[in-house]
């Protein structure tokens, strides 16, 4: 006998399973839209990053600026970009002081470890007999000045170090305009060779006079010549180097055959134009490059922030200059005493 379940006539039901999930259009849509939004907000966001940097940047500067400040409140000036003959040292060690402004404001800025165990009474060199004889880090700062301080250091920049004996500098002194040749002695700036400057001598008004503007720290790449390092994006960190010329002037300055270095700001703690000094000869972030010899230098603002650079005025206000700035109006303010009207800027 069959079995009449299995000789039922109702037809058979498919059971049907639902599979959730995306297309591979919606999947590409999704991913569309993802890219655009990651494209509109990265740049903010790179944006906002820039925008901290600069403000870091700024809030250094400001620490230095009250450093000068209470320099002068202290010494009764401010300091020199290096001492020679007013050097606390005994005579025969006087051109090997060479403590730089940022190395002299140790006292009067948040860096009490570094001030505890340098001792500005010392030279930061000293001639060594070798072999071979030649000038030698001082031994008992050498540690000292090989760190790396932050506040010295603009976060916006890609080089943070030139070499591992010395900590580098962002933060330059004003030397000036450098439109006597770029003497290092006897500037038209706040700061030189045994300047010392007072309050008094700023006759140009403290609010029209810079003290301080950061630059570029060098890179550090071995040394070329001006036109193949202008091929090249470390055009903006080569400087122009002549050693014994007594004056800077465009017919080796300008020359593509001149050699060039990559030590710019290489050591915070020397006051040697090259590590710690800059002028308002050219604009900011000119891009003509710096040069330099044993005697004379011209040397530019620069920054990695977009447009400008942050400067320190001498009454301790920052301000964030353009590139557009007028040439003239740049170089009042890097001159003390011209006696003339600085515009608006």
């Amino acid at each position: 006998m069959r079995n009449p379940i299995s000789q039922s006539n109702e037809p058979r039901r498919r059971v049907c399973i639902r599979r959730d999930g995306f297309t591979l259009v919606e999947l590409l849509v999704v991913i569309a839209i993802i890219g655009v939004l990651v494209g509109l907000l990265l740049p903010a966001v790179q944006a906002a990053r820039e925008a901290a940097r600069r403000m870091s940047c700024s809030n250094n500067m400001k620490q230095i600026g009250l450093g000068l400040h209470m320099h002068h409140d202290t010494m009764g000036f401010f300091p020199s970009q290096r001492d020679n003959l007013k050097a606390p040292v005994p005579t025969s060690q006087q051109s090997f002081y060479r403590w730089g402004p940022l190395g002299l404001l140790t006292p009067f800025l948040e860096q009490t470890a570094i001030y505890e165990a340098i001792d500005l009474k010392k030279p930061l060199y000293l001639f060594s007999m070798g072999p071979p004889p030649g000038v030698a880090t001082h031994p008992d700062l050498a540690e000292e000045v090989a760190t790396s301080v932050p506040t010295f250091l603009c976060p916006s920049d890609v080089n943070q170090r030139v070499s591992q004996e010395w900590g580098a500098t962002n933060y330059h002194a004003n030397n000036g305009t450098a439109q006597d040749g770029g003497v290092y002695e006897n500037c038209d700036g706040l700061f030189y060779i045994d300047s010392r400057k007072k309050f008094r001598d700023i006759l140009d008004g403290t609010t029209n006079t810079a003290a301080f503007c950061e630059t570029l720290v060098g890179s550090g790449l071995p040394d070329s010549t001006r036109g193949v390092a202008n091929e090249s994006a470390e055009s903006v960190t080569a400087s122009v180097w002549n050693a014994a010329a007594a004056t800077i002037d465009d017919s080796w300055c300008l020359d593509d055959s001149s050699a060039v270095i990559f030590n710019r700001g290489e050591k915070w703690a020397d006051g040697s134009v090259n590590d710690s000094g800059y002028h308002h000869f050219r604009g900011p972030n000119s891009m003509i490059n710096d040069c330099y010899s044993r005697f004379a230098a011209t040397k530019s603002g620069r920054s990695r922030h977009t447009g400008g650079v942050t400067v320190l005025l001498a009454d301790g206000s920052v301000r964030f200059i353009t590139d557009s700035i007028d040439l003239n109006t740049w170089r009042l303010l890097g001159s003390v005493a011209d006696r003339e009207v600085v515009p608006e800027y």
